[in-house]
């Protein structure tokens, strides 16, 4: 990746029973005594007998007055027991109220660490049409994804573990929680690590697999390098609870960047494409040069799952020369995998291309337009496609005109042909597109529009099947800054969620997640 697409360096990230004895009256008279060992003595009660001398309870014979002093001790005894016992058992009666004051204290405490998390909405931005949803995502959070799994929604994203010192690599775990019932589960961690490579741009991917696994993918440094890394996938068979490593994706066994994943499934196919640098070569960061080394960026896809028999499922290179850092996408129509990306012509010329599955192999790659914008570096800002049977929306991000666009094709016959693109700002936008095709074959259009002042807000735009576009509505505010990644959304019953990064005035990362009615974004 170029220097914008780094590791970051700087990483950040029972009820209470309370027993109280009850004590037996030390003053009861046992069974059998005919009067208590501590009865008040009456002398004129004392025979002549009882006069020379009295036979105690212990056994012991005392005289009569030697016995008076002994009941009178007993008795003084007595009062100072019963005064200390009476303090006593006011102590007790108040520390009894206290801890009723305070039960309803401690049962909202069980309840909360017993709960599921985050069971109660948050906020809502009153400029914005979507509530906030309190979300899983703790400390300096970032690189979120979203996946519908049935009726759960599941959400992955990667956490900086805390403060490290300047002088240790950051320490990056990549995690998942799923939202069901209006709360969330307990987080787990798929992957942890120094050697994660974590940045804002390249982010992890889960999915249901054919066979009932989740699947995950994630980034590892293979080598010293800046550039070396390789695509991780694991495994969780108990609905990520916990997780399995299988291996790399890949079977090149080279020290290269391999990177920015696209994985869907449905209940007949599972498939992945990624970037692949094995035909790259490493530049020499040693000489003080930075950037992609010699060679070319490839479009690599695998039909087939990782197992623990096969962590890299065979895959063939779909594009010899692409954008080395611009984001994939991936969506499974009637008839198999489509793919986009951002090309490379041979002089740098970064347009949008499409790869099909036509049923047995792929198609060579096509354009979805020709924008002829021409660059000399990589955007970081990939397209965004949905599908929908043989209806297919994708959107993108150009640099042309002068000031940038954002526009969206359709495609109704698998991505053959497309439609003329419309454009749906051209205001310059910070691009970052979002698709998402509804049943009715309308296409919400999401993207980072940027705002009168510093500031950029998640915007979206509907275009309708007849090809005309709704209102412009504001989703949530975001930064302006590379830092806050890219939106993501899922469709789950009659909302939209959508997953963003916020970062603050000291760049931390926070994960945000949003809830918009279908029917609001309808405009």
């Amino acid at each position: 990746m170029r220097e914008h697409c780094r590791a970051d360096e700087g990483a950040d990230h029972s009820s209470i029973e309370s027993r109280v004895e009850r004590f037996p009256d030390a003053t009861a008279t046992r069974p059998g005594d005919s009067h208590s060992h501590h009865s008040i003595l009456n002398r004129e009660h004392l025979t002549g007998r009882e006069r020379l001398g009295v036979r105690c309870d212990h056994g012991v014979t005392h005289s009569r007055e030697s016995h008076v002093r002994v009941l009178r001790h007993r008795c003084r005894w007595k009062e100072r027991r019963n005064r200390d016992r009476r303090g006593y058992s006011s102590g007790v009666h108040l520390a009894f109220k206290l801890l009723a004051s305070l039960a309803p204290c401690f049962v909202g405490i069980a309840l909360a660490q017993s709960a599921p998390h985050f069971s109660q909405e948050a906020s809502r931005d009153p400029e914005s049409i979507a509530v906030e949803l309190p979300c899983p995502a703790r400390g300096d959070s970032f690189a979120p994804r979203l996946l519908v799994d049935g009726d759960v929604l599941v959400l992955s994203w990667i956490e900086a573990e805390g403060p490290r010192s300047p002088s240790m690599p950051p320490l990056h775990r990549v995690c998942m929680s799923r939202y069901a019932d209006n709360a969330w589960s307990e987080v787990s961690t798929i992957a942890s690590g120094e050697n994660l490579f974590a940045n804002w741009a390249d982010t992890p991917t889960i999915v249901r697999a054919t066979d009932g696994r989740l699947l995950a993918t994630w980034l590892r440094k293979s080598a010293a390098s800046t550039y070396a890394y390789d695509i991780v996938t694991s495994q969780s068979k108990d609905d990520g609870q916990t997780w399995e490593t299988l291996g790399p994706l890949h079977d090149d066994a080279k020290f290269a960047e391999h990177g920015f994943v696209s994985a869907q499934s449905t209940k007949e196919l599972s498939a992945f494409c990624w970037l692949d640098g094995r035909a790259m070569e490493l530049p020499d960061e040693s000489a003080g040069g930075h950037g992609h080394g010699g060679g070319d960026m490839t479009l690599r896809a695998a039909r087939t799952t990782p197992t623990n028999d096969r962590a890299a499922p065979p895959s063939e290179i779909l594009d010899e020369r692409v954008c080395e850092c611009c984001p994939t996408d991936l969506a499974i129509g009637a008839r198999g995998p489509i793919i986009v990306y951002r090309d490379r012509g041979e002089d740098g010329t970064r347009d949008i291309a499409i790869v099909r599955w036509l049923g047995e192999g792929w198609s060579l790659p096509q354009p979805v337009a020709r924008d002829g914008w021409m660059l000399e570096g990589c955007p970081v800002n990939g397209p965004s496609i949905s599908a929908n049977g043989d209806d297919l929306v994708v959107a993108w991000w150009t640099g042309e005109p002068t000031n940038g666009a954002v526009r969206a094709a359709r495609s109704n016959d698998h991505g053959a042909s497309f439609g003329k693109p419309i454009d749906l700002d051209t205001n310059g936008s910070l691009g970052r597109v979002e698709t998402l095709l509804l049943p009715t074959g309308d296409a919400l259009i999401f993207w980072y529009d940027r705002d009168a002042g510093a500031g950029a807000s998640l915007v979206c735009k509907r275009l309708t099947l007849a090809g005309t576009l709704g209102a412009l509505q504001k989703v949530t505010s975001v930064a302006a800054d590379r830092s806050s990644g890219f939106p993501r959304a899922v469709v789950r019953g009659t909302d939209a969620y959508l997953a963003t990064t916020e970062v603050g005035a000291d760049k931390s990362r926070r994960v945000r997640l949003h809830r918009v009615s279908l029917a609001a974004l309808a405009k």
